[in-house]
This record gives structure tokens, sequence and C-alpha cells, in this order.
């Protein structure tokens, strides 16, 4: 009689064990995100995505060189719009794109030449950031290019120089907190194999 009791239940039993086995798992909370797809502890680690980060900025520029000297030492002012994509706590990618105007200067030189300037500038930069915190101190490195407009006007008779030329950036920047940048920067180009457009920035930045 216990035999038979025995068989009787186990049907039963294998069909609870079947039940359980096809019942699904609990979902698992998902793991507390950092802000990017992963962290990056060390300076020299590279993390391959990124969060984006948009900003616009205002600069003022101090022509040296060449340019300096055309403009009787006017100092100009720019634009920008600057769209960043940070690649964990050390390293950032930037595409900056600016524009820049110098107010016409005096009579220069023995003909008593006046000249105004402007540019668009495109930059892609990368920036290595030297410390972690609510105040991040960071360095600048770039390569663009800037769309040159050279007006001046001798004797009454104005001409106009179009030129589209290769820039360089190099320099360095503050970031307080998540939203404001301030940086300086010194720009390196030209308008011809003559004539040199170095233009050492000072910037104000905000991020949205």
């Amino acid at each position: 009689m216990p035999l038979v009791r025995t068989l009787y239940l186990l049907p039963m039993a294998l069909a609870g064990t079947c039940l359980a086995a096809q019942a699904p798992a609990q979902p698992q909370a998902p793991a507390p995100s950092s802000g990017t797809s992963r962290d990056c502890h060390q300076p020299w680690e590279w993390c391959w995505r990124s969060r984006s980060v948009f900003g616009a900025t205002v600069q003022a520029d101090l022509p040296l060189g060449d340019l300096r000297t055309s403009l009787d030492r006017r100092t100009g002012l720019g634009v920008g719009v600057q769209w960043t994509r940070e690649y964990g706590d050390w390293n950032a990618s930037r595409t900056r794109l600016e524009w820049n105007t110098f107010p016409e200067g005096g009579q220069v030189g023995p003909a008593g030449t006046r000249t105004y300037a402007k540019n668009y500038l495109l930059s892609f930069d990368h920036l290595f950031k030297l410390n972690q915190g609510p105040v991040q101190s960071y360095l600048v490195a770039g390569l663009g290019g800037a769309r040159w407009d050279l007006e001046q006007t001798t004797a009454g008779a104005r001409t106009t120089l179009w030129t589209t030329k290769l820039v360089f950036t190099a320099g360095a920047g503050i970031q307080f907190g998540r939203r404001v940048d301030l940086e300086a920067r010194y720009v390196v180009g030209s308008l011809s194999s003559t004539f040199d457009a170095n233009v050492l920035q000072a910037s104000l930045g905000w991020r949205f």
C-alpha cells in the first residue's frame, strides 16, 4: 500500500518541478550610471563611448604680429558655439565654431592704410583634464581652418581679400562645476606666406 501511494504522488511531484523550472526570474535592478557608458579612472585610459554637451562662448581677441600692426593694435570680439563629447573622467573632444571681428584700425604705414578684418573659425580640439572635482583644469590642442575677410582702404580705394587658411590652437582652461568655462587660447594662422594672423583669445563659455 505505501508503494501504491508513492506511485500516485510521483506525477504530481514531477509537474510541480516543471512549473518551478519554467517560472520567470525576478528582474535585476539596473546598475547606477555615471553619465557615460563606462567609467575611466586613469588618465591614460580611453573610453570609446561618450556623452554630448553643448555650449556657447564669448571671447576677446588680441591680434599679434602682422595682423596687430595692420589693425593699429585694435582688439576684437567674437562669439561661438561648441559641441563637446566627454570620454570618462580625463579626456574630451570638442568641435568649436566661432565668428570673430576686429574693428577698423587707424592709418598705418606711409600710405595711411586702414584695415578691417573678421573671420569664421572651425576647430577640432582635444581636451585633457589635469584633475577631478568641482573645479577642473585642462589643456587644449586643436586643428582647424579660418575663413578670413580682410578689407583695406588706401587713399579712398578699398580692396578686399577672402582666404581660407589652416589654424592651430593651444591653450589651457578652468571648468567651474558643470556650467562655466574660462579658457585662454593661442591661435596660430596666416593670411598669406608673408602675413601672419596669430590671435590670443580669452574665452568665457556656458554649457547647457
